[in-house]
């Protein structure tokens, strides 16, 4: 009996990743059968509109996601090409590549202000002079440009990362030029230094949050709104070699619980293995241009309850985020960034320009 469990959780796990164009040529029963449910879930949440390749593309795509990750999914395939089990996220979606320093736009002209300049320079020496860093560490340049932020950054060896994150409302968040955007959001480096933002981006003029992905010099943000002043859960996770996924749980503006996840194909360096790859935190306010003192502000972003990992073949390797997992924390600029700290996977972050 345990033999026989032991098995069926190993073939649940390789179904996970199975297309379901596959043919089993052993006609193994137990095996079809666990195929047939596994599709029966997932089909149950793509519309009946989505037919043919696109269903069977994304249906792939959720086969690869945790089973609390396929309620709402928007796929970015390697050619930006837009795939959802939703019709309506799929009509909404919209890819905005980089036009200039820290800014995007979509082909119908939008134009979004990004994150922030991201680096993929890592310094090889260890920090020796903070006692909540490993002594393992590698460190990225405290640099980037467009835009403050506070910066916490794992050791080399994860590429999964789940948080809860109190994200403000207003008075305590607003962008008081049009071209200062708040956001909280998660990523990290690929064992190529290939970088990927993946968390929310804040409305000053709706005063809510929609997820939002920065990969491969492009932005996908999601059309769903969420509300301001609540304990958000972000999770970031590889799902596949060069696919990183981004899922936002919360109520969102129309008073719904929903999980909204966004996979982006075709980010070099990430792997199920976690070898050479770091995972990070961020609250920061994007600009364009840089300035320093504009008098915008996000405060009391509240960080806790994070856990990191790795897999190991199949098995995911987890612990909380502590000093074994840090590879150390900046504050840019310093005189603009404030943090009540409690440990390495708790904080409270506030930026006021």
């Amino acid at each position: 009996m345990k033999i026989r469990k032991s098995l069926t959780s190993l073939l649940s796990l390789a179904l996970l990743l199975t297309p379901f164009n596959l043919v089993f040529a052993d006609g193994n029963m137990d095996t079809i059968t666990m195929n047939n449910e596994l599709k029966k879930r997932i089909e149950v949440n793509i519309d009946s509109a989505i037919t043919g390749n696109e269903r069977e593309v994304i249906a792939d795509v959720m086969a690869r996601l945790d089973e609390e990750d396929r309620e709402n999914v928007i796929y970015v395939a390697e050619d930006g090409a837009i795939y959802s089990n939703k019709m309506e996220l799929k009509e909404t979606t919209e890819v905005y590549d980089l036009v200039e320093n820290n800014v995007y736009q979509s082909a119908s002209g939008k134009e979004l202000v990004g994150p922030g300049v991201s680096t993929n320079d890592f310094s090889a020496s260890a920090i020796k002079d903070d006692t909540q860093i490993s002594p393992a560490a590698e460190v990225p340049n405290p640099s980037g440009g467009s835009g403050p932020y506070r910066r916490v950054f794992s050791n080399n060896g994860y590429n999964w990362l789940s948080t809860y994150v109190t994200i403000p409302g207003a008075p305590y968040v607003k962008g008081n030029v049009s071209t200062d955007v708040p956001y909280v959001y998660l990523g990290g480096w690929g064992s190529n230094g290939n970088g990927i933002d993946a968390g929310l981006q804040y409305s000053t003029a709706f005063d809510n949050w929609s997820p939002t992905t920065l990969a491969n010099g492009a932005m996908v943000p999601s059309t769903t709104r969420y509300r301001s002043n609540q304990d958000i859960y972000m999770k970031f996770y590889v799902t596949n070699p060069n696919e990183c996924t981004l899922a936002v749980s919360g109520i969102t503006t129309t008073g719904e619980q929903l999980t909204t996840t966004i996979v982006r194909s075709g980010v070099s360096g990430w792997d199920k293995s976690g070898i050479g790859m770091r995972v990070k935190r961020m609250t920061t306010i994007g600009q364009k241009p840089e300035n320093m003192n504009t008098g915008s502000s996000i405060k009391n972003v509240r960080w806790h309850d994070i856990t990191v990992g790795y897999y190991s073949g199949s098995n995911l390797i987890y612990s909380s985020w502590g000093s074994g997992q840090t590879g150390g924390y900046h504050s840019v600029p310093s005189d603009k960034v404030s943090v009540n700290y409690v440990s390495p996977g708790e904080e409270t972050v506030s930026i006021q320009l």
